[in-house]
Formats: C-alpha cells, sequence, structure tokens
C-alpha cells in the first residue's frame, strides 16, 4: 500500500512539474534588425530610422526626411543602408538603391532562422529653412598664390578674398557674389596682412597682424581713389613707450559696426592666451589704447579664438569660437560661447568638432541662425565641415546633441560633405549677407601639405543659401 501512495505521489509531482510554465530563457536568435538608413544621392548626410530597432514584427519603421513643399525630394531612388544584429540578414538582400514610392517591405532572417517582416515608409518633414549649396569653387579655377591662409569678407555684390600672409601673395581677389567668378584683384596696403572686413557701411578694411614685431594695424579701402587710408589702428611695440604686444596679435580679428560714423568695434586675439583686446571707435577715431580682457570662462589658453560682436549696443552679446590644439587627442578640444549681459550660454563640441575654423551668427526675418565651420577631428589633416543651427533658443543648447529626437529639424538644420585638405593653420574664412528673407554664406578653406595638386584641389571658396520653405 505505502508503494502504491508513493507512486501515486510521483506522478502528481511530474503531473504539476508539466503543468508549470517554462522561464523565457536566453536564444541566440539575436535581435534581427537594428536600423535602416537612405541618402539622397550626390547630397551629404544619411538619414536613419525615427525609432530605432530591435522592430516587433510587421513593425512600421519611418524615415523624416527633410523636404519642401515647392521643391519635393525624389524618393524613387534613394540609397539605402541596413544594419543587423549578429548573423542576421535580410533575404532578399536589401537593394542599394529603393524606389520608395510606395513603402519597402523588408524579410529579416533571425540568426536561428525564424522570420519576421517590417515596412519602411519615407515621410516628409517641412523645417522652416533650407540650405543649399550654389557654387563651389577649387584653386584650379581661382589661382590664388598661397592656399595656406584664405580668409574672405562680403557685401551686397562682391565677395572678397584675402590671398596674403607674410610677404608672399598680398592680393585681394573680388569675386562676383552670386557666381564666383573673380571681378579684379586689389592690391593689400602692407605684407603681414591676416584678417578682411566689410564694415557695417560696407566699407573694405584689412588687418595685419603681429609677426615679427609688425604690430596690430587696421587699414580702410577707398574704391574711387583705389588706395588705402594710412593705419586707423597702429598698436606697434614699443620699448621706449612701454607698448607691449603680444605675438601674433590680430591672427584673428573682427570688426563690428561703421568704422568712420557713429560708434564702432574692433577685437584681436593672439595665440596662447586667454585674453582679447577691443578698441572702440567713434566717428572713426580709435581709443588711444585697447581693453584687455581676460576670458576666465574657458579652462585652458588657446590656440586661436575668434570674438564676434554683431551689434555696437552697449548690451550686444559677445561670441567666442576657441581651439586648443596640443597634438593630443584627449587634451585638445573646442568650445562656443555665447554670453549676454547676465548668462553665458554654450553649444557642446558634440555637435561639431574639436576645431573651430570660423563661424558667423546672423539674423533672418526676425530669426537667430549660427553658421560654423569645422574639422571633424583633433588633427589638422581631418576634414572640414560647414554646419548651420538654429541659435533662437539658447537655453535649451547645452541639452543637444545628435541622438536628439528631430535633431536635424530643431538645431543643427545643415551639416555639409566633408572637404579634404590639410589646415595647419586651423583657419576659415566665413561672411554672411542677409537679403530678405534668404541668407548666403560664404566660406572660404585654406589647404597646405606636400602636394600642390592636392592644395589646389582642396583649397577652395563656397556659397550657400539658407531659405525660408513655403509652407501649406
Amino acid at each position: 500500500m505505502k508503494h502504491i501512495k508513493l507512486l501515486a505521489g510521483i506522478a502528481m509531482a511530474l503531473s504539476v512539474f508539466a503543468c508549470t510554465p517554462k522561464e523565457d530563457t536566453p536564444t541566440n536568435k539575436g535581435q534581427g534588425l537594428l536600423n535602416f538608413m537612405v541618402k539622397i544621392p550626390e547630397q551629404p548626410g544619411e538619414y536613419g530610422a525615427v525609432k530605432k530597432g530591435p522592430y516587433a514584427p510587421d513593425e512600421e519603421i519611418i524615415i523624416q526626411l527633410p523636404s519642401s513643399y515647392d521643391d519635393p525630394v525624389d524618393i524613387t531612388a534613394l540609397e539605402a543602408y541596413a544594419s543587423f544584429d549578429n548573423d542576421c540578414y535580410a533575404d532578399p538582400a536589401v537593394p542599394s538603391v529603393i524606389d520608395f514610392t510606395e513603402p519597402y517591405v523588408i524579410t529579416v532572417v533571425f540568426a536561428d532562422g525564424s522570420k519576421q517582416t517590417n515596412t519602411i515608409k519615407i515621410e516628409y518633414v517641412y523645417p522652416r529653412v533650407k540650405v543649399e549649396k550654389v557654387w563651389c569653387h577649387d584653386n584650379n579655377t581661382l589661382q590664388f598664390q598661397y592656399t595656406h591662409w584664405l580668409n574672405l569678407a562680403a557685401d551686397q555684390k562682391y565677395v572678397y578674398v584675402l590671398d596674403c600672409i607674410q610677404n608672399l601673395g598680398n592680393k585681394i581677389f573680388v569675386l562676383d557674389r552670386m557666381t564666383g567668378e573673380k571681378v579684379e584683384e586689389i592690391d593689400t596696403p602692407q605684407s603681414m596682412m591676416c584678417q578682411i572686413h566689410v564694415d557695417a557701411a560696407g566699407r573694405l578694411a584689412v588687418t595685419r597682424y603681429n609677426m615679427y614685431g609688425a604690430g596690430f594695424r587696421l587699414f580702410i579701402y577707398d574704391p574711387a581713389k583705389k588706395t588705402w587710408s594710412d593705419p586707423i589702428i597702429d598698436f606697434v611695440p614699443d620699448d621706449e613707450k612701454g607698448i607691449s604686444v603680444p605675438e601674433d596679435l590680430g591672427e584673428r580679428a573682427s570688426i563690428c559696426g561703421d568704422l568712420k560714423k557713429g560708434k564702432a568695434y574692433v577685437y584681436a586675439t593672439a595665440p596662447k592666451t586667454r585674453e582679447y583686446y577691443c578698441w572702440e571707435l567713434n566717428d572713426g577715431v580709435p581709443s588711444k589704447e585697447p581693453k584687455i580682457t581676460r576670458y576666465s570662462s574657458f579652462k585652458d589658453d588657446w590656440s586661436t579664438c575668434m570674438v564676434k560682436r554683431t551689434s555696437v549696443e552697449p548690451d550686444a552679446n559677445l561670441y567666442f569660437g576657441m581651439t586648443r590644439y596640443t597634438g593630443e587627442e584627449d587634451s585638445s578640444y573646442a568650445e562656443f560661447h555665447m554670453v549676454t549681459p547676465t548668462e553665458t550660454y554654450r553649444i557642446d563640441q558634440v555637435n561639431y568638432g574639436p576645431r573651430i575654423l570660423n563661424y558667423q551668427p546672423f539674423t533672418v526675418n526676425g530669426e537667430e541662425w549660427l553658421a560654423m565651420a569645422y574639422q571633424c577631428s583633433y588633427t589638422r589633416w581631418s576634414g572640414t565641415k560647414v554646419a548651420v543651427f538654429d541659435a533662437n533658443n539658447p537655453d535649451k543648447w547645452a541639452d543637444m546633441n545628435p541622438d536628439n529626437d528631430n535633431y536635424m529639424f530643431d538645431f543643427r538644420l545643415y551639416n555639409s560633405e566633408s572637404y579634404g585638405g590639410t589646415n595647419y593653420e586651423q583657419n576659415a574664412g566665413m561672411a554672411v549677407v542677409v537679403d530678405g528673407e534668404s541668407a548666403y554664406i560664404y566660406v572660404s578653406s585654406a589647404a597646405k601639405a606636400n602636394d600642390p595638386a592636392e592644395d589646389n584641389a582642396a583649397a577652395h571658396v563656397a556659397c550657400y543659401k539658407l531659405s525660408y520653405s513655403k509652407q501649406q
């Protein structure tokens, strides 16, 4: 009898065990499709899915493309890329070019052989503005004498490119603003010219930097007489007068205002400091001495720093684009700051790169924008890109990064293809001309390596146009 009860107990236990649900256990199935990306032919940038994988069976995958109502993006032949988890793949394989007029159906094969299908759909998103390249000419066309250092300025008719540093070049190339074709050349007033400017009244000016004790100087051009003024600012080292000028002061310089009427400001910086020099001009007369300010918000001395101001009002914002280059990746970095009377706002380096070459804030249709030329890596031979940011909400700058949802629509609206060229001087020129509800962004990129042919192909001047998209 005892044996019968024991057998009955065992049978009951086995029955209970068999009915108990099994816990989920790890398998080698894999996660399948992780992301799907498309690229518009002959345009920079890739566009990934709004939601990254893995995806559920039959889940619709949405990819958003910036477009406009008046000129919609052609989706009949988009370049396509897919990323999968280990040992997972698509069957059939994803074509290199896909017509997305209708949603594309993909069959994903998992590592264990199981399958699922998903559909990939393109949606248009209509940003407030669009940015497009208008023209680009390299040095095979423009024929600068010295590609090592190219800076530019622009007015309503022309782009002025300074081809001059040390005793080489000594020319200003005048280009048609809308086509980039060369119109004429202008001789510079002296050697050692480093920066070129157009003031608020449209006057052309150049600044000389303090190399070999040459001093920091500002000259204004008279187009009627085709002559240059005597130095408006003449800040030259003088031991007897006790005037000390930092080496290379003016390597980065900017102006704000009308240099001959009312108030204007001139800013200059030198490498290996955290100080910027400012001259205030009143009806063309500069202050006797520059105001020297140490910008302590940066933790290290800069290698280069461009200080800019966009208004002569007393409470105007100041902008700082700083690069520190040490030759080591861990200690080389860049920072961008906007300083108001009450706050300092920063855009994190993850949004550009470790070398800011130049930048320009500007206003169109009452809204604030920022154009920036930067290098993608800390090395001098890394690629250069041009980016355009929506700068209307500085309170949100600190939280912005490329992983944010709608990043390309809400913050970095444009990021160009990468230009080649070794840029030893961390140099690019940048100017913006606002024309109604559009803005033309002009960029010059320097190049200097061991191969003149490579330099001529890499050094260039380009024009980009920011315009408002037509809305329904």
